[in-house]
């Protein structure tokens, strides 16, 4: 059932990495959708999305949550800019963050991409055919 607006849809699927809702996360996934992650690897589908993102909720990465610091809603091409802090509590109790901007874009309530951006030491190059 698509969702109401742009807002609704970004805020539903963004709130699924501070709720733990993995099987949620999914169920917002078009079928077709694409993540292209930090390193600029392009993971296509529900369940290579899902096994991309897996570490977010499962524990391995320790406790995640993402402050999200802005959102830009382009409702006419249905594309959301949110731009988020990812902060990662160990097990140990040490902390460490990342900042970042996700472009999500949304048909019919269902996200078809995510292309998401890190800022970090060193670039992550990839080569161009």
């Amino acid at each position: 059932m698509p969702m109401s607006s742009l807002a609704d849809s970004t805020t539903a699927f963004m709130s699924t990495f501070n709720d733990g809702e993995f099987e949620r996360m999914l169920s917002l996934l078009s079928p077709e959708a694409v993540y292209i992650d930090p390193n600029g690897i392009e993971h296509s589908g529900v369940a290579e999305i899902g096994a991309s993102l897996k570490s977010i909720f499962d524990g391995s990465l320790g406790s995640v949550s993402y402050d999200v610091s802005s959102t830009v809603l382009d409702e006419s091409d249905q594309r959301a800019l949110v731009t988020w802090t990812m902060v990662m509590t160990a097990a140990d109790g040490s902390v460490s963050s990342v900042d970042g901007l996700d472009i999500l874009r949304f048909e019919d309530g269902r996200l078809v991409s995510k292309n998401a951006f890190c800022k970090a030491e060193a670039l992550a190059i990839r080569s161009v055919s």
